[in-house]
């Protein structure tokens, strides 16, 4: 399943980077643009993010000072983190994010996103990925992305 990349039109240089990044190491990815300036109604908007939520294992949110307030980003934060979903953000530029946003990985460089596919290959070989639908699945997948999200905070901390 893909790596989600969610943005707005004005970061779409920062999602792109991204997501060629990622696919340069094997990493499927599936850009989302979610911009009410586009025409995209709140029905849209919800329809998308519930629909590639479920079909993602791991989500970056790209984030602006003038996007990191608007009603998705929580909402989105918020059915990833149901689902048990590794959820990491992209911080653009000098934005300044809220406070509430630090409960999972910031990243801000692109020595960030390298971290990043590190601890998703990580995840990988020592077998934290989401698992399927078997007794336990969830507590496991909620105790896998906990891991996910403190081991990329640490080595984005450490810048290793």
């Amino acid at each position: 399943m893909p790596v989600v990349i969610s943005y707005r039109h004005p970061q779409r240089l920062d999602a792109y980077i991204i997501s060629e990044r990622l696919k340069l190491e094997g990493i499927a990815t599936h850009l989302d643009l979610f911009d009410g300036d586009a025409g995209q109604t709140g029905d849209d908007i919800s329809g998308l993010v519930c629909s590639n939520i479920s079909s993602c294992t791991h989500l970056i949110s790209v984030l602006s000072e003038e996007n990191a307030d608007t009603w998705w980003v929580p909402f989105q934060l918020g059915a990833a983190t149901l689902s048990n979903r590794r959820v990491s953000l992209f911080q653009c530029a000098e934005s300044t994010l809220p406070d509430y946003l630090d409960k999972w990985p910031i990243m801000s460089s692109r020595e960030h996103i390298d971290l990043f596919v590190l601890a998703y290959h990580d995840e990988q070989t020592f077998k934290r990925s989401i698992t399927k639908e078997e007794a336990g699945a969830d507590a496991t997948n909620r105790l896998n992305a906990g891991f996910f999200h403190a081991d990329l905070k640490a080595k984005i901390r450490r810048g290793f």
